[in-house]
């Protein structure tokens, strides 16, 4: 009698999560990751796939999963950018911890209990995890650069290699967490600051950063970020040249659109992570790709960097501010749609 319920007594002493995968056009990717998040250990989840897809593919193979598995949950959704998709998979949830992946990676058995064991620390707002790449085997082209090397080579596509832990928040300017491919929050604080700003992040128009924007606005709210090298996430690489040099696009883009926001706040940090971001990912990896590798394209991926920001700066002036939370409001939203979010914050909808 002991043994039959033993299984049923450690089950209900799980911790629940809501997984959140939030994709558009990748049912040849999404597949894998579905797959692996099933196989998770540790924990009790409910995984929200929010799909802003133009085709029916990514649809056929989440009922799939679902028609096997009742945690997974498919949801259709007309809106665009993955801040947006963040938050309407939160939005669906009730479980205390959120986490989040990409359409585009692997995670491994062990990632969600290690994600939960350290935001079950009250001082922790948000974590996040290891990113290691692995090449996909439905990979756009064989990807090589001038001299043919691989294309990835000297260029950190969403990774996080570090094998130490580190606790965020005594220096706002230190973005080097990692990133939303592999990110976890405490439901109240995600609530508490607002939900991901739906003007950045891919796919929106204001372009990517979201993910460094919201662990910026915690640690300016006096949250804790931390980087657990346990939380064990892969990022396949399935991208050609030119998908690279449309993500940094969109990351540099993004930085001036973000570092445009805090300056509009009154916050002059802004500008320190504009010109970090200029000086680390234009200038030194420009020179990078003169002298160390020898390559055009790597050469003009950096100097693209000390445009791209300023096009960002420039294009977030059309857009106006919350007066509830640090976070951009869209195009033409009068000061009623701004309660309404407000109240949808305050009502936990968000």
């Amino acid at each position: 009698m002991r043994t039959g319920l033993a299984p049923l007594m450690n089950a209900a002493a799980l911790p629940t999560v809501d997984i959140i995968i939030p994709t558009r056009n990748r049912g040849s990717l999404i597949e894998v990751t579905i797959t692996s998040i099933r196989a998770s250990e540790g924990v009790e989840f409910t995984l929200w796939v929010v799909d802003q897809s133009d085709d029916e593919r990514t649809a056929l193979v989440v009922e799939q999963h679902a028609r096997s598995d009742a945690r997974i949950r498919y949801m259709g959704s007309d809106s665009r950018g993955i801040s947006s998709a963040r938050n309407i998979g939160a939005a669906a949830g009730h479980a205390p911890y959120i986490l989040y992946t990409d359409d585009d990676c692997r995670v491994d058995p062990g990632w969600a209990a290690a994600m939960v064991a350290e935001l079950s620390r009250p001082e922790i707002w948000t974590a996040f995890g290891r990113v290691l790449p692995e090449r996909a085997e439905n990979s756009a082209e064989p990807a090589t650069d001038d001299h043919d090397h691989p294309t990835y080579v000297g260029i950190a596509l969403a990774q996080k290699l570090s094998m130490e832990r580190k606790i965020y928040g005594e220096n706002r300017l230190d973005l080097s967490f990692g990133h939303g491919a592999n990110m976890g929050l405490r439901r109240d604080r995600l609530t508490q600051i607002g939900g991901f700003d739906e003007q950045l992040g891919v796919g929106g128009p204001l372009r990517s950063w979201e993910d460094r924007d919201i662990a910026f606005r915690i640690m300016t709210a006096g949250g804790k970020l931390v980087y657990t090298p346990d939380a064990l996430v892969y990022h396949r690489l399935w991208r050609n040249w030119a998908g690279v040099a449309r993500t940094f696009a969109d990351y540099g883009i993004g930085a001036g659109a973000t570092a445009g926001k805090y300056l509009r706040y009154g916050d002059w940090a802004g500008a320190l992570l504009m010109g970090e971001w200029m000086l680390s990912q234009g200038l030194r990896q420009a020179l990078s790709g003169a002298v160390k590798w020898r390559s055009h394209r790597k050469l003009a991926l950096g100097l693209k960097q000390l445009f791209y920001p300023w096009m960002g700066l420039w294009m977030s002036w059309g857009y106006p501010l919350s007066d509830e939370h640090q976070i951009y409001r869209p195009q033409g939203t009068a000061p009623a749609a701004e309660a309404e979010r407000a109240q949808a914050s305050s009502d936990g909808r968000l």
